[in-house]
């Protein structure tokens, strides 16, 4: 039966965005409020009746359909939710010790360093002993070394399999529900000498895209032995998604000429193979009589060229963009096909119902949201705004030159315009020649070095020695390009850091857009803008005041693992950070980058005056590099220890770079006030650091840890005492030498992480803390805090929180008054 288009759900010429939109909410309301599924499927089925008696009636109720939508969204989501997936899932054996793990390689990932290799398995079984568990379920492998596998192969290793674990900070990455939306549940490590391989049994599809990848790779690498290696590693990202070469220092130059979008597949590269395989598959079907008589030659060229447009997207490893214009493309060639006209707009969203349908979680991934913004403010403002002037019989090339720089720069101010809130979510940063950048560097890398590593790929079915050749001429064009990333991003300014916006501010940038490309058409426009102007002034005025003219002292002990990291907000505005943890090695894992700037950022903290290093050691220092390059430090407090290490010569570099003034302390230090709080040293002695005293014990002199700064920070009646890895030597030296009362603290920053080495009760006893705070990473190989320690504090009924089972830890007080609040619930 016929619906009455007046009865329709949806009585508008784009019913792709209605649909799409209720989907997401959808998508959104089950990521926030998880676990209600049967109530949902009891909704789903009042729906389903309700849709079926329409279709009897004749009539459809308006709102049935828009509840539909969103209920399917929300049950969309829930599988990949869920916790419990049954008892022979993987998820149960996390952290259980070691087992020999016997599975399947279904991916290989780029590995975050040289001479690794980062696969996905999937688990078949976990034995040890006489103990044998089938399993299912897949995890994450690293391997040193690199060993030759495929998908399909199987593997067998001693290994332990641990969960992923998060940061619980404000402004943290989510990286447990990041791999849980990849269904991997955990990871482990092995080397290469000790994992047995197995070949695969039976042939694999993904086998032969790897096989097609990894001669692809050996042909570039053959053609690029006198270039430079970045333009291979960006030849291999630009033809088939490879970007396993792409380094920190490479992927940030494009990010700061605004460019980074170069390196992944996107509508470029799929249109460019839809169009010459349609182009192919036109002049092929125009040589049989019997389909051009029938006028069939251009429908079938579109349905043919969807093949090599798949098979183009699954070499190409089909990530969120590369989907988005694989399905695009493939749409509007079916468009072809019906005869129908092409609406770019809802086909985007039409794009966007599928993969969301076939994948929720993509909702999530930054790269679907780059996508999707970037295309929408693309094609969405290019209807709205028109620079194309009424064309003439004969236009000359000048003018044709013209219109085509102009309808460039307003694409590349749109799409930056359109990805500008994702970006600051997601990286805090604006270049600042982006739009220059992308005119100048599209033309060059996207319209003639990708069709030219495409072809060279195609010619590879034929002629290895032609290909080579292909991708010499393709590698040429890149280091050109290379040259003109490497200027831009170099250029003064090309980039800025910048705070993280609040949900409420990327709704009203989106208003502010939406309503400057219709204020002529549309009246409520500029009412539209004049409220989101009221409100935007409004939410600045609440930040200004919240971040500057705050009249407390807030200190936040931050989650940074097996380290220490504590910030300080001052009355009146001004940032210190004492410590700034850190790994051994900042290459794998950046703690100022990835933990303590996002914090700061979320805070609307955009530069720190101070930064206090207790001791030179990394998981107190390495933190502290990236915040002294990127946040405008004024000054640097430590003692006098200079450490012979890598993370101490790049923090002294940069002190360097950036005119920061090195104050180095002891106890000898005067008092300092800086926004009415009072700090005092009271370690190390002035000559800790010269001939060992004869007074210390053995290996006192020695260790880094006792001549860490202890600082005491005071403001009117709260005291917190910093103390560093000091050990309990120096503690009773400090409880003697300076007394209770200058000791006395509210809070007290645990020695050393909780060591039983530390905590002395005589140092407890100086200082009676009401509060006591262990900064230590979750089932660190350490056992701190010592069951001893945390017993000690019991006793001396100090409150004791810990970072590792509590997250960050909030303090803010008057002078007078302290609160607290954790980030999560420890029980949890």
């Amino acid at each position: 039966m016929r619906i009455p288009t007046g009865q329709r759900p949806f009585p508008i010429s784009r019913p792709a965005i209605p649909a799409a939109l209720l989907l997401i909410a959808g998508i959104l309301l089950g990521a926030g409020i998880s676990g209600h599924t049967t109530i949902l499927w009891i909704t789903a089925a009042i729906i389903l009746a309700g849709l079926v008696q329409g279709l009897i009636r004749n009539r459809m109720a308006g709102p049935i359909p828009l509840i539909a939508l969103v209920a399917t969204g929300y049950l969309a989501i829930s599988p990949w939710l869920v916790k419990d997936h049954g008892p022979n899932h993987i998820s149960h054996y996390l952290d259980s010790g070691y087992w020999w793990i016997e599975g399947t390689v279904i991916t290989l990932q780029p590995a975050p360093q040289p001479d690794r290799l980062r696969v996905v398995m999937a688990v078949n079984t976990l034995s040890r002993k006489d103990i044998t568990h089938m399993i299912h379920g897949r995890i994450r492998l690293t391997i040193s070394g690199e060993p030759a596998l495929s998908p399909g192969h199987g593997i067998r290793f001693f290994g332990q399999i641990r969960s992923f674990r998060n940061f619980e900070n404000p402004g943290g990455f989510d990286y447990r529900r990041y791999m849980t939306f990849q269904g991997i549940y955990g990871s482990t490590w092995t080397s290469q000498e000790r994992i047995q391989i197995r070949a695969a049994e039976t042939a694999d599809p993904m086998q032969w895209i790897q096989h097609i990848r990894a001669h692809l790779c050996r042909l570039m690498e053959k053609a690029g032995t006198t270039a430079d290696p970045d333009a291979v590693a960006v030849l291999k990202a630009l033809v088939y998604g490879n970007q396993s070469g792409i380094h920190a220092e490479l992927r940030d130059r494009f990010n700061r000429s605004g460019v980074g979008h170069l390196l992944s597949i996107s509508g470029l590269h799929v249109a460019i193979v839809a169009t010459v395989a349609f182009a192919g598959f036109r002049w092929l079907f125009s040589m049989v009589p019997g389909l051009l008589w029938r006028g069939w030659g251009r429908p079938c060229a579109a349905v043919a060229s969807l093949f090599p447009v798949v098979t183009y997207g699954i070499l190409a490893g089909m990530e969120p963009a590369t989907q988005r214009a694989v399905i695009m493309v493939a749409l509007f060639l079916l468009s072809l096909l019906v005869g129908r006209r092409h609406d770019t707009l809802n086909t985007l969203f039409v794009a966007a119902l599928i993969m969301l349908i076939v994948f929720p979680p993509a909702l999530f991934s930054v790269s679907f949201q780059l996508s999707f913004s970037a295309m929408l403010a693309i094609v969405y403002g290019m209807k709205k705004i028109s620079l194309s002037e009424p064309t003439e019989p004969k236009q000359s090339v000048f003018r044709k030159m013209v219109a085509w720089l102009k309808n460039a720069v307003l694409c590349s101010i749109l799409a930056i315009s359109g990805v500008m809130p994702i970006t600051l979510m997601y990286f805090n940063e604006i270049s600042l020649v982006g739009v220059i950048a992308n005119v100048v560097l599209i033309p060059l890398a996207g319209s003639v070095a990708v069709p030219l590593g495409l072809l060279a790929s195609l010619v590879s079915c034929v002629s290895d020695s032609a290909a080579i050749w292909g991708f010499r001429l393709t590698l040429m064009i890149l280091e050109v390009s290379l040259m003109g990333v490497e200027g831009f991003a170099n250029f003064p300014f090309a980039s800025i850091k910048t705070i993280t916006p609040s949900v409420l501010e990327v709704i009203l940038y989106g208003f502010f857009i939406w309503s400057l490309l219709n204020l002529r058409p549309q009246r409520s426009a500029r009412w539209i803008l004049a409220a989101v102007l009221v409100l935007a002034v409004v939410d600045s005025g609440y930040w200004i005041r919240h971040r500057f003219f705050h009249p407390d002292l807030r200190v936040t002990a931050i989650d940074v693992g097996q380290g220490n990291a504590t910030l300080l907000e001052l009355p009146g505005g001004s940032v210190m950070m004492v410590d700034g943890g850190g790994f051994p090695d900042n290459v794998g894992f950046d703690v100022g980058k990835q933990i303590l700037a996002p914090l700061l950022w979320q805070k609307k903290i955009a530069t720190v005056d101070i930064l206090a290093l207790s001791h030179p050691d990394a998981d107190h220092l390495n933190g502290l590099i990236y915040l002294a390059r990127h946040f405008g430090v004024r000054e640097l407090w430590t003692t006098h220890d200079e450490a012979d290490t890598q993370g101490y010569r790049d923090l002294m570099e940069v002190c360097t770079e950036q005119n920061i003034r090195i104050r180095r302390m002891s106890t000898d230090t005067e008092k300092i006030t800086l926004k009415g709080v009072e700090f005092q040293i009271f370690n190390p002695p002035p000559d800790f650091f010269d001939e060992p005293a004869k007074s210390r014990p053995p290996g006192i002199q020695q260790s880094r840890n006792n001549g860490s700064l202890v600082l005491k920070a005071t403001f009117g009646k709260t005291a917190f005492l910093f103390t560093g890895d000091i050990s309990a030597w120096v503690e009773r030296e400090m409880a003697e030498k300076i007394g209770p009362e200058a000791l006395n603290s509210t809070v007290l920053f645990v020695p050393h992480h909780g060591s039983q080495t530390s905590s002395s009760a005589e140092l407890i006893q100086a200082v009676v803390p009401s509060v006591a705070v262990v900064s230590a990473g979750r089932d660190n190989p350490f056992g701190f805090p010592h069951p001893e320690v945390v017993e000690r504090y019991h006793q001396a009924h100090s409150r004791m929180v810990c970072t590792c089972t509590h997250g960050a830890v909030f303090m803010k007080t008057n002078g007078r008054m302290l609160t607290l609040l954790t980030w999560m619930d420890p029980e949890t």
